[in-house]
């Protein structure tokens, strides 16, 4: 037999023709083993495998390759939330931010379980101010819970909620509305007509269209509301204060006074049911009612409101706490517009400790306020109040006032008399402006005795503060 040489190149050429596909079989076998190979976490890993493995937290273009490890999560979580009690929001979003990373990573960018990551980070963002990342967090929830539930389903209500949450205090009113009257549509089309949580949404958009001075289209959403609850909880039920409260400012603003009495009366009775006639929030409540009468010049009304308030107040914070001192230069200012100063005064001195000067100060200070707003009887009012907590002596009352140099009145007085004067000379009351000026001459000279001409000589001519 003879043989046959082929030439090289052509036997190169056979060579490699048996070579491939011998080589792609044995890719597929080597691939279909990799897939068979158990994963680092599982029974009977090589010790080697790990290593092959990504690093969650090297992972950073791509998404949902775990692994996610769930015990350094919540460990995190923890840390996040003790942090945040303690409004350390800087340091825990730090934590929430690398915890939504982490989840990302593990279970992908769309993932229903990163909605609590997200809400985490849009409260702590909120808290700090940052409004448009919280925007970017809470508007990434939304759409996770729509892609996940459906644009319809009620737990998108949830997300919404807090989108009005950051526009509204954005001052963004338009933009807030859009997302409660969707809430609204969602909560009726999920939960009925008729539904509690409807309610509740109608109440927001009743805010947010109050805060735009839509009030006869507030007025309609905090009605329907009202109608709801009391259908479904109950006339007196607690669930019914937003909507009354709602009311009652819808109907002020629309000059309807009695519609606005009808629906505080019915928010304190409830209040009062609810939470004891004792509670502060009767007395919030009889503020707004004592506001409300005053306005309305029925000052009998308005006394006996603020009155039960502080009481409540005094009782519950304390004679100096912010809310009690706050209602007692309401009850002083009621006084004040009966003309019943000597009434004001005891109730004064029985509240008043060593923080006399430090009251008297934001006594003086409304005054001014009231005054730069063109209040001006309700400024003399206050003024007349300071005046008489601070002249125990009766010396800006005396008709031949006598000042004793060892027992003289509180330098405070001085400079209340100055900024009352000043008012009485915008008022026009010239003469009751000259004999105020003068008694505060003889307190200003009392006090620059022994500190020589050049102190006596800056004393002169002080300019009142009124404008």
């Amino acid at each position: 037999m003879v043989l046959v040489m082929s030439h090289p190149a052509t036997a190169m050429r056979k060579l490699i023709f048996l070579l491939i596909p011998m080589a792609a079989g044995a890719v597929f076998l080597s691939g279909q083993k990799t897939r068979q190979m158990p994963d680092s976490g599982s029974p009977g890993a090589s010790p080697g495998t790990s290593a092959s493995l990504p690093n969650t937290i090297d992972v950073t273009p791509s998404r949902g390759v775990g692994p996610f490890d769930a015990k350094q999560a919540q460990e995190w979580r923890a840390a996040a939330e003790t942090l945040s009690a303690q409004s350390r929001y800087g340091e825990a979003e730090k934590l929430y931010v690398k915890l939504l990373d982490e989840r990302e990573h593990a279970l992908g960018l769309n993932s229903p379980e990163l909605a609590r990551d997200l809400t985490d980070l849009g409260r702590v963002t909120f808290a700090q101010a940052k409004y448009q990342q919280a925007v970017t967090y809470y508007s990434r929830y939304l759409q996770i819970m729509e892609t996940s539930k459906g644009r319809q389903d009620f737990a998108v209500t949830a997300p919404l909620a807090k989108l009005v949450q950051v526009y509204r205090e954005l001052e963004q009113y338009p933009e807030a509305e859009k997302y409660a009257r969707r809430a609204a549509t969602v909560a009726e089309q999920a939960k009925g007509p008729d539904s509690p949580e409807l309610a509740a949404e109608l109440v927001v958009l009743g805010d947010l269209l109050r805060a735009q001075k839509q009030f006869a289209p507030a007025q309609r959403e905090y009605d329907r509301a009202a109608g709801i609850y009391q259908t479904r909880v109950g006339a007196a039920a607690p669930e019914m204060l937003a909507a009354l409260d709602g009311l009652a400012e819808a109907y002020l603003e629309m000059g309807q006074p009695n519609d606005a009495e009808t629906a505080w009366r019915r928010a304190l009775s409830i209040r009062e049911s609810a939470f004891g006639s004792s509670s502060v929030e009767a007395a919030d409540t009889l503020n707004k009612l004592g506001r409300f009468y005053f306005v309305q010049k029925k000052y009998p009304e308005a006394a006996y409101c603020y009155e039960r308030s502080l009481f409540i107040r005094s009782k519950a914070h304390g004679d100096q706490a912010p809310d009690t001192q706050a209602t007692l230069v309401e009850v002083a200012n009621v006084y004040g517009a009966q003309g019943r100063h000597n009434d004001a005064e005891p109730l004064f001195r029985a509240m008043l400790t060593t923080k006399e000067s430090d009251l008297v100060t934001s006594v003086n200070s409304l005054a001014a306020l009231m005054a730069s707003k063109e209040r001006n009887a309700e400024a003399e009012n206050l003024y007349k109040i300071s005046i008489t907590v601070l002249d125990k002596k009766g010396f800006v009352a005396a008709r031949k006032p006598v000042l004793n140099p060892a027992d003289p009145p509180p330098p405070l007085l001085a400079e209340t008399l100055d900024q009352y004067a000043a008012l009485l000379k915008k008022m026009r009351k010239r003469s009751d402006a000259a004999k105020i000026e003068a008694r505060a001459r003889m307190l200003h000279s009392l006090g620059d005795a022994g500190k020589g001409p050049m102190a006596l000589e800056s004393s002169a001519g002080r300019p009142g503060r009124v404008r």
